[in-house]
C-alpha cells in the first residue's frame, strides 16, 4: 500500500539514546540519517540518555524523543520503582526494533567462572559502572544485591568500582588495564566489548539464577548469549534480554510521529543493516506489546497499513 506522504516543514528534535559507543547510540543516529533522508524536513539530533532516565526525559517532554523499553514504559507510566510519580504524556512509536542483553565480560586471565564466585573468592574485580539512570547501572547495583557483595567490600579485597561515563570510556579504562571486566546491557555485538576482546582476551560470565528469577518478575525475558558471539562464547551462557522500542512526548505533533514511523517502518532493510542487534526488526511486530499507549501519528500509520 503507498501512503501519502505529509507535507512538513522545517523540524527539529532532540532524541535520547543511551551511552556513546553503544548500540541505542548507533541505532538512533542510523534512524536518524534515514529519517533525514526520506523526509529532509526532519532533522534529529542524538543525545546520551539511559534506559531508565530516557522515560522520564520523554515523559516530561524535556527531550521529545527517545529510546524506550517496554519494562520501563510500563513503571513510568504507573509510577512504579524506580520511578517516583507518573509520565501519562509518555508514548510509544516502534515497539521490537532491537533486542539488547545483559552482558558481563571479564579479562580471560580473571579466575570467577560466575559472578556468585566474586564473594566466595574475595576476588579484587575491577569494574567499570554507568551512570545513575541507566539500565546498565540499575541491574549492576541489583546483581551486586543479588551477591551479597557492597562497594566496601571489593575496595577492602582490593577491587573497585570506576565511573564510566559512556562505553567509549569503559574501553578505554580496560585498554589501559585499569579495569578487568565490562557490564552492559548492550546490543549483540557491542561494539566496546569487540574492541576491548582484541586488545586484552575476554570471556564471558553467566549471570547467577537468583538475579535471572528477580529480572523475569521485572519484566526481562530469560535468553542466552549466542555461541559464537565475539568469536568467543563457545556454549550458550545464561542472561535475560529486553526489547528496545522508539517513543515520543505527546506533544509531537502528529503528522511528525507519522512520519518518521513512515521512514522507519518502509525501510526495514536499512533498519535492520544499522546494527545487528535490529536484524529481526519487522514493521508487522511494531505496534506489538509496546508497554504503553502509541503515539497518535504512529497509531495512524500502523492503521492506514492495516497492522492494528
Amino acid at each position: 500500500m503507498t501512503i501519502r506522504k505529509p507535507e512538513l516543514t522545517k523540524v527539529r528534535l532532540e532524541a535520547a539514546a543511551g551511552g556513546a559507543g553503544g548500540s541505542w547510540y548507533v541505532l538512533l543516529e542510523g534512524l536518524a540519517a534515514l529519517v533525514r533522508q526520506v523526509y529532509p524536513a526532519i532533522e534529529i539530533t542524538v543525545l546520551e540518555g539511559g534506559g531508565v532516565m530516557n522515560h522520564s526525559s520523554v515523559g516530561t517532554g524535556r527531550v521529545p524523543m527517545g529510546i524506550l523499553n517496554p519494562p520501563m514504559t510500563v513503571a513510568a507510566l504507573a509510577g512504579a520503582d524506580p520511578y517516583d510519580r507518573r509520565y501519562p504524556d509518555l508514548r510509544v512509536a516502534i515497539a521490537n526494533l532491537t533486542v539488547n542483553h545483559l552482558q558481563l565480560v571479564v579479562a580471560d586471565d580473571v579466575p570467577l567462572g560466575s559472578l556468585d564466585e566474586l564473594a566466595e573468592r574475595r576476588y579484587p574485580l575491577r569494574i567499570p559502572v554507568d551512570r545513575r539512570g541507566t539500565v546498565d547501572r540499575l541491574v549492576f547495583d541489583l546483581a551486586m544485591r543479588c551477591v551479597g557483595v557492597t562497594e566496601s567490600d571489593l575496595m577492602r579485597w582490593g577491587g573497585e568500582l570506576v565511573p564510566a561515563a559512556d562505553y567509549h570510556e569503559q574501553l578505554a579504562l580496560y585498554r589501559a588495564g585499569r579495569v578487568d571486566a565490562l557490564w552492559q546491557f548492550m546490543g549483540i555485538p557491542s561494539p566496546s566489548i569487540l574492541e576491548a576482546h582484541t586488545s586484552r582476551t575476554l570471556k564471558a560470565l553467566p549471570l547467577p539464577e537468583r538475579l535471572v528469577r528477580e529480572l523475569l518478575r521485572c519484566g526481562w525475558v530469560a535468553a542466552e548469549l549466542p555461541v559464537g558471539a565475539y568469536g568467543m562464547i563457545k556454549y550458550p551462557l545464561s542472561t535475560v534480554a529486553m526489547g528496545t522500542s522508539l517513543g515520543f512526548h505527546a506533544s509531537v505533533l502528529d503528522d511528525v510521529a507519522f512520519a518518521i514511523v513512515h521512514a522507519i517502518c518502509e525501510h526495514p532493510g536499512r533498519v535492520r543493516r544499522i546494527h545487528q542487534a535490529a536484524a529481526r526488526f519487522h514493521p508487522s511486530q511494531a505496534p506489538r506489546n509496546p508497554g504503553g499507549p502509541l503515539h497518535a501519528g504512529a497509531e495512524r500509520y500502523y492503521q492506514a497499513k492495516g497492522l492494528l
